[in-house]
């Protein structure tokens, strides 16, 4: 794969996204490596095993949280982007794999253990997430089915200024949920399994700050705006869409930290195998390296972090786009 530790090729800030492919070009290349290496069809189905990870990723998580109960703040800030942000990146990446429907057969089954692993994050996320993903797929680059799509008033006030990728990464999360303001579908948005998301977590979040008190609340919380914010696991949302090579509209990371993180930085191979769980899709690319080869890919997500806040040639226009039907 080739290295990418900044833009392979310059694009300035113009204020216009680039034109995408989108899901045609993914479509085209998992039917060539099909026909090629009808053995990667073995690789589909869901990992039941996941669920026993849940389990167990919630468990150790909350149980750090009750030990930092009562422990000065900064051994809690520490302690939460050293080890809760990779809990809470490993959550996120199980809920991803439930609304894939990769850990049961059964969708209700999904639901119900994407909700467990919710308990650990703090904020009810998993429905919500739910909602708007299997769009990312089915609508890669459309501007208004696609949140992982910047807004363009979001694009146009990062603009490559350090200083404002800087607050853009450590506020993630709000951009994200200002995204959704373009979202449009019909979809009910309060069915019951959004209500029980709700419902559970904040029950769970009652009873932990009755028990163990704010602090371990607060544990949680910044593991997880670790996980998805100011951290080199936050980088995830630069190295998955951003364009750094022409023609490439998706990239990987395979770095140290790809495991801890439940291989989330495969995303070319998910994109192009969505029904291939976690932890088989090193094996596609080993399958079929003739298809990944040139694939751009990064090393570290802290170089890749460092790279995106003080190069200029970073910005959120580097996202493809597919031009409104005529």
């Amino acid at each position: 794969m080739t290295l990418a530790a900044a833009p392979i090729f310059d694009l300035a800030p113009t204020g216009e996204f680039q034109d995408a492919a989108g899901p045609a070009a993914e479509r085209l290349r998992r039917r060539q490596i099909i026909a090629a290496h009808p053995e990667v069809r073995a690789l589909i189905g869901p990992n039941p095993y996941s669920a026993i990870l849940v389990v167990g990723l919630v468990a150790g998580h909350l149980a750090l949280a009750g030990l930092l109960a009562d422990r000065p703040l900064w051994l809690i800030g520490l302690v939460a982007f050293c080890v809760g942000a990779f809990f809470a990146a490993c959550l996120n990446a199980m809920i991803h794999e439930a609304r894939h429907d990769l850990i049961f057969r059964d969708r209700r089954a999904n639901h119900a253990i994407a909700l467990v692993a919710n308990l650990g994050l703090v904020t009810f996320a998993a429905m919500p997430f739910f909602r708007y993903h299997g769009w990312h797929h089915l609508a890669t680059g459309d501007y208004a089915m696609d949140v992982g799509i910047p807004t363009k008033w979001e694009a146009r006030w990062v603009g490559n200024r350090a200083w404002r990728k800087v607050v853009w990464l450590a506020a993630f999360p709000l951009f994200q949920w200002l995204r959704t303001r373009k979202f449009r579908s019909d979809e009910r948005v309060w069915h019951g399994w959004m209500v029980a998301n709700v419902a559970l977590q904040l029950a769970a979040d009652l009873l932990m700050l009755y028990v163990w008190g704010p602090f371990s609340l607060l544990y949680l919380l910044l593991s997880y705006a670790f996980a998805v914010g100011f951290h080199p696991l936050g980088t995830r949302v630069i190295q998955e869409h951003f364009l750094i090579a022409e023609g490439e509209e998706t990239n990987n990371y395979v770095g140290w930290a790809s495991l801890f993180e439940c291989n989330f930085g495969y995303h070319i191979e998910h994109h192009d195998f969505p029904r291939i769980p976690w932890n088989r899709l090193p094996r596609v690319a080993k399958l079929a390296p003739e298809f990944y080869a040139s694939k751009p890919v990064f090393r570290s997500r802290l170089a890749l972090m460092i790279s995106f806040i003080t190069d200029p040639r970073w910005h959120l226009y580097r996202h493809a786009v597919q031009r409104p039907r005529s």
